[in-house]
């Protein structure tokens, strides 16, 4: 990926960190989770992922007037540059098909979408 700071194709996701899922602009306290790349095999990580769209699909779900879901970020700030650049943590960036293929992150929310009978609409694909 590219650095925002210098510009190379210098940025990585560090081997830990923090995941942030928000969802149509609504983000739980518990919207997030760990990973842990020296630790964790890469099923754990997408149980992890898949148990939070999950909680926050069924929190959704409660609501009265819910509208399509049209916005999915998921993301981390726990990037670093192989140059050094200081990355403001303010800084989030997609962790799809670094951490987890795109091709699972859409399974789980089509079942999760199914299973809560919620409208998926998105913007840009995921």
């Amino acid at each position: 990926m590219y650095c925002p700071i210098c510009f190379n194709d210098t940025l990585s996701l560090k081997k830990s960190g923090v995941v942030h899922l928000i969802i149509n602009g609504k983000q739980m306290d518990t919207g997030r989770f760990l990973f842990n790349l020296e630790q964790e095999r890469p099923d754990i990580i997408i149980r992890d992922f898949s148990a939070k769209i999950e909680d926050f699909f069924k929190w959704y779900s409660s609501f009265q007037n819910q509208l399509p879901i049209t916005e999915i970020y998921i993301s981390s700030s726990d990037y670093s540059c192989q140059k050094g650049c200081k990355i403001p943590m303010s800084n989030k960036f997609s962790i799809v098909d670094t951490l987890i293929p795109r091709t699972q992150v859409n399974s789980i929310l089509d079942k999760m979408a199914e299973k809560y009978e919620l409208e998926i609409e998105l913007r840009d694909a995921v």
